[in-house]
């Protein structure tokens, strides 16, 4: 294997050596082959997009990437072709709400060279001192969009053991295509540092639409593990008006509202002891967020005339 540290470069040494050694969290989402939903890219972008943040490592995608396999994207003017976007993944230093530092791997699932990657990026874990690795992923699955998102929690041995989670039964075994991410936890395991993931289950007729709600799902699971205050209140609304765009969509659609109706049922009868799915955990929203969709709701009210009073 070629030297695994040919992969990556780093930014700035005066930013790296401004990182913080001392209780780093790294996240990462890949999107892949499976990313359903789109929740993997979503949250991803949302974190950069909402948080202050300074990249750290570039990692080298020409190494990493089959763009035959996956296309970039050319902005073409009927002249000339003005832009080509390569896709680019790197590890950012991310600031949480309350100023708490963490590590954010953002970018495609890489096509090429996993053992190396997976090398590299355990690496920098050791490198930046980080104490523990949190996944996120987004699979399809026969549910519904009207009930709460069920997340699959998996974490390997040295996690396991850190949170007193139970090992998993041997005769539950099932065979799945491999990911990025669950090799990188298998080799983080082999060199003895914890590492754990989340996978939201995504409505499978919403697999190729854009679903905030499954991004909001993970966001708020790797928050309640990691400790990281997120800003969740805001994709929150970003769920809520989807949901309605949603509900609107396929009010006219008989067909689809009778999938919709068998999912229901099927999900009630295995919540209601019938059967047992793969969800370790439910998404329900935080106190913060409850709250601060209470308060917005009471200085709506305080907005709206009372009845019989005379309009401006």
């Amino acid at each position: 294997m070629r030297d695994p540290r040919d992969l990556y470069a780093f930014e700035s040494a005066e930013v790296v050596a401004a990182v913080p050694r001392r209780g780093l969290t790294l996240v990462h989402a890949l999107p892949g082959i499976v990313d359903a939903g789109e929740s993997c890219r979503i949250a991803a972008a949302y974190l950069r997009d909402s948080l202050r943040n300074v990249r750290l490592v570039t990692f080298d995608a020409d190494e990493l990437l089959d763009y035959r396999g996956s296309r970039p994207q050319a902005v073409f003017d009927g002249a000339s072709f003005r832009s080509v976007e390569l896709p680019e993944m790197a590890l950012y230093l991310v600031y949480d709400e309350s100023d708490r530092p963490f590590l954010l791997l953002d970018g495609p699932e890489p096509d090429l060279q996993w053992r190396r990657l997976a090398q590299a990026i355990t690496d920098l874990v050791e490198y930046f001192d980080v104490e523990s690795v949190v996944s996120m992923n987004a699979v399809p699955m026969a549910v519904p969009h009207t009930r709460p998102i069920g997340l699959i929690a998996h974490a390997n041995r040295q996690a396991r053991e850190r949170d007193g989670i139970a090992a998993g039964d041997d005769e539950t075994e099932i065979i799945v295509p491999a990911s990025f991410g669950a090799l990188l936890e298998r080799e983080l395991e082999r060199a003895g540092h914890p590492a754990q993931g989340f996978a939201a289950q995504i409505p499978h007729y919403l697999t190729r639409s854009d679903f905030p709600a499954g991004a909001l799902a993970l966001l708020r699971r790797v928050s309640a593990a990691t400790g990281l205050e997120l800003p969740l209140v805001t994709l929150g609304d970003l769920t809520d008006a989807a949901g309605s765009a949603l509900g609107d969509t396929l009010a006219d659609n008989d067909e689809v509202q009778g999938i919709v109706s068998a999912l229901e049922q099927s999900y009630d009868a295995m919540q209601g002891g019938e059967g047992a799915g793969l969800a370790t955990t439910m998404d329900m929203p935080t106190a913060d967020e409850i709250g601060d969709h209470f308060e917005r709701f009471l200085a709506h009210r305080d907005d709206d005339p009372e009845p019989g009073d005379a309009p401006s």
